[in-house]
């Protein structure tokens, strides 16, 4: 993470190597270079302003579009369309110099003027578009009104000085920023196109990407599909011709066509077949540590969870060490806070029970239920909610199972991936499984979602001293100070208790062995096609 301006600036000064396909001059290229990968689910757009990290979306559009800036194997930030970039000395202000090769697929070329439209369009919250609040995230002069609907989209601190050069304004100084420019939110997008073709320019006949690939076709409910774009900057390293992105939410269908040789790549490993492929074919087998949390979210604005005894009770009533070793088994670390132990110098807070053993948080959740009202006479029962998977059915089922042990009786309700998504934005749920997923190494990029009114804020937790910490933080003049600013707010979150952390990601996947060049270490866990190639 860049701690300073004066240290972005030097790390833009030095020459960096673009990453593309990095091939070894003894490997032997295979003669068909077709990527097909499971990508979760079915995409509700491919329209990079509207796409939120870690959505079926986000996986195509990293490849279809590209911002200043892209992740390297390594996780660290390199050129993109960008080939430099300068900090002033306040750190208030971002000047972008774009690459003058670079072009859209339809042959035009990529300007400063399409981020200026782009990030304008992306912030008006007329559009109904819900990734605005990036732009808040990376304090970006004039975001928050713009939010607010106090100032127009045109006061946003972007600026085309020139046809390729972007100036970019701060309301104070933003750490973090260099990282969240490898946001879809932050990409450019062609206004003539946008603008001629309104709601439908994302279709495969009307669209135009400025990324190492470009959309061939799109078949609802079935898979999506891209070819190289001749167009990008380095396409003479691309070396993946076609990549297919197929929307399967079984991690079962998954599997039978991975053994059948029809996917390269899946999303998931299924949990039962984890430990198999480990003794059996350890080197299909792929991991990536991610900067989230899978977690349990509690709607807390309908009883019986706006009762915070309640909601502790269900925490404390999951045994943890029994989910990640005996359930889940793929290496996760066991979870009691949002935030995971990836980002260097941060310590989350752990809540008053950590110290307790299983069978005294058994007896702490039994007692907080009758005071809350619930006993073996009139027992608590709820819904849980969870989107369609075998993964996410077992682990529901297992901790329902130890819910039995405190004296709650759960139904399990799956839904398709759409309709669970509809379902936790309205709040219509009572319990649901989710995450709490980072876009940049640093405690607030997942602690911003749980304050007021936050867009991201599915439970609706709602706490003025934890917004009141945050906002300290974000003005901190130190990471030491900001650091113990946000610990001091996840512990007040950890005790409301609006979620339950479950586990902290690792993320496990079946990969084909002929296919080389995955990131050694992307804690947002993006994997770019362009960098992928087959070998025989």
């Amino acid at each position: 993470m860049i701690k300073s301006p004066l240290a972005v600036l030097i790390a833009a000064t030095l020459t960096i190597p673009a990453i593309a396909a990095n091939i070894p001059s003894e490997v032997t290229l295979a003669s068909e270079q077709h990527f097909v990968r499971g990508n979760g689910a079915e995409p509700a757009t491919l329209d990079p302003s509207f796409v939120n990290s870690g959505m079926p979306g986000d996986i195509i559009v990293n490849d279809m579009f590209e911002g200043f800036v892209i992740e390297n194997a390594n996780g660290a930030i390199i050129p993109g369309q960008a080939t430099s970039w300068k900090v002033s000395e306040d750190g208030k202000t971002y000047t972008f110099n774009l690459r003058k090769e670079a072009k859209w697929s339809n042959g035009k070329p990529v300007t400063a003027s399409d981020y200026v439209y782009a990030w304008q369009r992306g912030v008006n919250p007329s559009t109904g578009n819900d990734t605005g609040h990036y732009f808040t995230t990376a304090n970006i002069l004039n975001a928050k009104e713009i939010q607010a609907g106090e100032k127009s989209p045109e006061s946003l601190g972007i600026q085309a000085v020139s046809p390729h050069t972007v100036k970019i304004t701060l309301a104070k100084p933003t750490p973090y920023l260099m990282s969240l420019m490898s946001v879809k939110t932050f990409f450019p997008v062609p206004q003539d196109t946008v603008e001629q073709f309104g709601d439908k320019w994302t279709k495969a006949e009307n669209i135009v990407t400025n990324g190492a690939y470009k959309l061939k076709k799109w078949v609802p409910n079935e898979y999506v599909e891209v070819t190289r774009n001749p167009e990008y900057w380095d396409n003479d390293k691309t070396v993946i011709e076609r990549v297919t992105y197929l929307g399967l939410s079984s991690q079962n269908a998954e599997l039978v066509r991975y053994q059948a040789g029809e996917i390269d790549m899946t999303n998931r490993v299924q949990l039962e077949q984890y430990q198999r492929f480990m003794k059996e074919s350890p080197d299909e087998i792929k991991a990536q540590a991610l900067l989230g949390s899978y977690i349990y979210s509690f709607n807390t604005t309908q009883p019986p969870f706006d009762d915070v005894r309640v909601r502790k009770a269900l925490t404390m009533g999951v045994d943890r060490n029994i989910l990640v070793e005996k359930i889940t088994g793929q290496g996760e670390p066991k979870a009691l806070s949002a935030v995971p132990t990836t980002i260097p110098g941060y310590q989350a807070p752990l809540p008053s029970f950590a110290k307790l053993t299983q069978p005294a948080r058994i007896g702490e959740a039994r007692q907080l239920l009758k005071e809350a009202g619930y006993d073996r006479d009139n027992p608590l029962e709820f819904t849980l909610t969870y989107n369609t998977s075998e993964n996410h059915k077992k682990i529901a089922l297992a901790i329902a199972s130890m819910w039995k042990s405190i004296g709650v009786k759960v139904n399990l309700e799956n839904m398709e991936w759409k309709a669970y998504v509809a379902a936790k934005s309205n709040g219509d749920y009572q319990v649901a499984r989710s995450w709490a997923f980072g876009d940049y190494p640093e405690p607030s990029s997942i602690l911003e979602a749980f304050t007021c009114n936050h867009v991201a804020n599915e439970s609706k937790y709602c706490n003025e001293k934890y917004d009141e910490l945050m906002a300290k933080a974000a003005s901190a003049p130190t990471e030491e100070a900001r650091y113990d600013l946000y610990s001091q707010a996840e512990a007040i979150l950890a005790e409301a208790a609006p979620i339950i952390p479950l586990y902290h990601y690792n993320h496990t996947r079946l990969v084909r062995s002929t296919l080389k060049g995955l990131p050694e270490n992307n804690p947002k866990g993006n994997i770019y096609a362009k960098d992928l190639y087959f070998v025989n």
